[in-house]
């Protein structure tokens, strides 16, 4: 039975990934993906390398669109603090898909 509160749309998209914890002075991890599917509640991406992010953890992410619009005056992005809930193998691209749940935002731009 579905249980979420909004549709997730599925999408191929690639983007940039910004992931900074909120609260420690730790460098921010970042790298390339492709965002699987998304909802107003949360997103899940395959990253191209494997985030530092366990289970549980919260942070800062920026997704931004790898490929500018032609046209925008700015790249698209989307803000949000999230707590990583589940990173699962993905079988058929042998890579790790990471689900997050939004705290607070998103935010679009």
């Amino acid at each position: 039975m579905e249980r979420r509160s909004y549709p997730r749309t599925k999408a191929c998209i690639p983007i940039e990934i910004h992931a900074q914890h909120p609260e420690a002075a730790e460098e921010p991890w970042t790298g390339r993906g492709v965002v699987a599917n998304l909802s107003l509640t949360g997103i899940f991406f395959i990253p191209d390398h494997q985030p530092p992010f366990t289970q549980g953890d919260i942070r800062d992410f920026t997704f931004t669109l790898a490929n500018p619009i032609k046209g925008l005056p700015k790249p698209l992005f989307i803000k949000a603090r999230g707590r990583v809930v589940r990173i699962e193998i993905i079988e058929f691209h042998q890579r790790l898909g990471v689900a997050v749940d939004f705290l607070t935002g998103p935010y679009f731009g």
